[in-house]
């Protein structure tokens, strides 16, 4: 059992309320979520109020209203723009609790010059627990268009959200082939910094479900040992970590050990904290060697 300190434990809810708060205060994707998404373009649904839109590749409004509406928007622009997906294999990128699909940008870049269709999800991590992401996740794939292969990169909390979707072998597994799946920063074994603030009701009010969810510890969803998995986590060089209230090297919040998973493929630390580590060059170029070879390295 884990040593409980007030003031331990109060610096460390300041931390996570400083990280979850600040991404949210630059963050209105927790508003809107991804419904379907071709060739760059999405139909986002709003959270709470009963409309949807069209964004296009330059994160334009091309039309706004009910679903059918903006889905048959994005048809009629596939015909007469000419849309195409820069390739059929699809790789699905989810963030964070609280965090954006801009962390992802240099990610995203980089696997379309390598000629992946990699999309970055907007999905609202602070209202709905790990199950209601992975209903988000699967609608999505269901409804993917000119794909013949999906794989997966996650950060954090999204790591668990993919092992969800996985774990349910839903009706897109029919037709669609599974390849690769990244975690990066994945709280697999739970959080011992989520855990030493969650019966501190703030934790939950900031972070919603999921984050009550990761706070309670494993088990998470289980992963097929037959699907190739690969884990980079945060660290220093040292080993002493980030934060030195965590009991071992981390990235500022999730600790090393804390990222295994049973069964994966490959495993990496790299020098980085866990808000940056998406767009930390090292990350990219493993995550694009693994994609395509199997191995981090």
């Amino acid at each position: 059992m884990r040593v409980k300190l007030t003031r331990r434990r109060f610096l460390l809810l300041l931390i996570l309320a400083a990280l979850i708060a600040g991404a949210v205060q630059l963050n209105r994707t927790q508003l809107w979520e991804d419904r379907q998404v071709y060739a760059g373009w999405r139909v986002q649904r709003h959270v709470i109020l009963p409309t949807c839109r069209l964004l296009d590749d330059q994160h334009k409004t091309r039309e706004h209203g009910l679903f059918g509406a903006c889905a048959a928007a994005l048809e009629a622009a596939r015909r007469e723009e000419g849309l195409a997906p820069v390739s059929t294999h699809l790789v699905i990128l989810l963030h964070g609790m609280g965090r954006s699909p801009f962390l992802f940008r240099d990610m995203e870049r980089a696997l379309r010059a390598a000629g992946f269709d990699a999309v970055a999800v907007s999905y609202p991590s602070l209202t709905r627990d790990i199950a209601g992401h992975a209903d988000q996740i699967e609608h999505l794939l269901e409804g993917a268009r000119d794909v013949e292969k999906v794989s997966f990169v996650s950060h954090s909390l999204g790591g668990l959200v993919v092992r969800e979707v996985l774990n349910r072998n839903g009706a897109w597994r029919d037709e669609l082939a599974l390849g690769r799946v990244v975690m990066i920063a994945p709280p697999n074994q739970g959080s011992e910094l989520a855990e030493s603030v969650a019966d501190l009701p703030p934790y939950h009010w900031i972070g919603g479900p999921a984050a009550s969810e990761i706070a309670a510890g494993p088990p998470f969803a289980p992963v097929s040992p037959e699907i190739e998995v690969a884990i980079i986590a945060g660290g220093t060089d040292g080993g002493n970590g980030f934060n030195p209230l965590l009991s071992e090297n981390n990235d500022g919040v999730v600790t090393v050990s804390e990222t295994y998973l049973p069964g994966a493929s490959d495993h990496i630390v790299v020098r980085a904290l866990h808000t940056f580590i998406t767009g930390d060059p090292q990350t990219i170029a493993a995550t694009r060697k693994f994609l395509e070879t199997g191995r981090l390295r």
